[in-house]
């Protein structure tokens, strides 16, 4: 379980972002997303960043477990999804699903994609051209998953015109 959450506002500045927090302790199988942490930072997002009333755009990557992953794999991959599904749900806000061919094509344009760490690399590099206030962040390859975050809610930005988170 990897990736984060990034907030941008409707013009697509930077407004913050957090690893995605995990609850437990020890080895992957034992540790899940913590909602609780979700939720907390969607509120701090709308507290200083703006009017709750306002409409907010949750934005997820469109993704499934790999044909490769066993069944307790799979199954953790699903939970973890739907637990940042269930965060947009209970909000009230809208949820997009945004598949990562049509990011990566819109940002990705000119930096290479040949194979999955190259894009990732590339994600880095492209968002913190993008948004320099990441840029110290995604130095770190654990944190890689931010730039696809960003990406994500930036083309959910676009596709609906709102605040996205």
């Amino acid at each position: 379980m990897t990736g984060g959450l990034v907030a941008l506002d409707e013009r697509g500045r930077y407004l913050g972002s957090m690893l995605m927090p995990l609850v437990g302790t020890g080895t992957k199988s034992r540790r899940r997303v913590d909602a609780g942490a979700i939720h907390d930072w969607y509120e701090e997002m709308c507290v200083c960043h703006g009017d709750r009333s306002r409409r907010i755009t949750w934005a997820i990557e469109r993704v499934s477990s790999m044909p490769t992953d066993g069944a307790l794999q799979a199954f953790r991959f699903g939970a973890a999804t739907h637990t940042v599904i269930a965060a947009a749900e209970w909000s009230g806000d809208r949820l997009v699903q945004v598949s990562p061919k049509d990011w990566q094509k819109t940002f990705l344009r000119g930096y290479p994609k040949n194979g999955r760490t190259e894009i990732k690399a590339s994600a880095a590099l492209a968002a913190g051209d993008r948004w320099p206030q990441l840029k110290p962040q995604l130095r770190v390859k654990a944190r890689w998953g931010l730039a696809d975050a960003a990406f994500v809610a930036d083309a959910a930005r676009i596709m609906e015109q709102t605040r996205v988170i």
